[in-house]
């Protein structure tokens, strides 16, 4: 055996330690040399290759980067290396920056889009809540009217009559028994549609006032005036109409619609009126 191919020989010769760095120095020198940057690059790169939405909104730059990115794994020089790798991660943060400001704006846009459909819908909302509104308001006009209309045709045998203080009713004596202030009571039917009248108008005061003839003192006449505006009052009451909504008041003989000459003109004399008032009024008595 030649001395020159034994290797335990050189083994022991040199030693372990030192063969071991021998090999590791020509390893060194024989594989590439790592480059930092490109490095960097690299996994700045693959980074932002997995981000969809990168990919999404900024798939040019990221783009423009992987091609820096293999321009520099080609080339020999380190300085052209590390411009190549600069330029990639330059592209990289491009495509980052870019993606984001889509998604900012996107958000904005949506959000625009949202703000308006909210307010399309309010206004749609307000107006169709301004046709129901309309449609109602219609609606109980045309009842008011056809509870008018109904209103005339019942009370038509009082021979209501509309004035400035609203709608007046003239109840006369035969009501009444004469010189009493009590209420005949098969005559009581004749003020069941007004009761009706006033259940269904709760907005609708009613003022009774009394009226005597002229026959007898004046202080009779006056008592007899408010003893038979309080007969209907109570009438009323027993019905179901609030005291707040009833004002009385007698008048005597103080405002005839007649002569007291004649029988015929005292009998118009004697009566009970009942003013139905104007929706939300409240009784003003006259002045005596």
């Amino acid at each position: 055996m030649e001395k020159g191919t034994d290797h335990s020989f050189l083994f022991a010769t040199i030693g372990i330690p030192v063969m071991a760095l021998l090999i590791a120095v020509f390893m060194s020198g024989c594989g590439p040399t790592i480059n930092p940057a490109l490095e960097r690059a690299r996994a700045n790169y693959l980074q932002a290759s997995q981000d969809t939405q990168i990919i999404t909104h900024a798939a040019v730059p990221l783009q423009e980067a992987e091609t820096a990115l293999r321009k520099a794994e080609k080339v020999d020089d380190e300085d052209k290396v590390t411009q190549l790798a600069y330029l990639a991660n330059q592209k990289v943060d491009t495509a980052r920056a870019e993606a984001q400001k889509k998604i900012a704006e996107a958000t904005t846009e949506r959000l625009s889009e949202e703000r308006e459909r909210v307010l399309v819908e309010a206004r749609t909302r307000q107006a169709a809540q301004a046709q129901q509104q309309a449609a109602l308001a219609q609606q109980q006009a045309l009842n008011a009217e056809a509870r008018a209309r109904q209103l005339a045709i019942e009370l038509a045998e009082f021979k209501a009559r509309e004035t400035e203080r609203g709608l007046v009713l003239t109840i006369g004596d035969v009501l009444f028994e004469y010189d009493k202030a009590e209420l005949r009571a098969g005559a009581l039917r004749n003020l069941y549609p007004l009761v009706t009248f006033l259940r269904e108008n709760p907005g609708r005061n009613v003022l009774i006032e009394g009226h005597t003839d002229s026959i007898g003192s004046d202080s009779y006449n006056l008592d007899l005036s408010q003893r038979r505006a309080d007969a209907v009052r109570g009438f009323l009451l027993q019905n179901g109409l609030g005291p707040e909504r009833m004002t009385i008041q007698g008048y005597g003989e103080s405002y005839p619609v007649a002569s007291n000459d004649s029988d015929a003109g005292r009998q118009q004399n004697r009566r009970v009126e009942l003013v139905v008032l104007h929706e939300g009024r409240v009784a003003t008595p006259r002045i005596r």
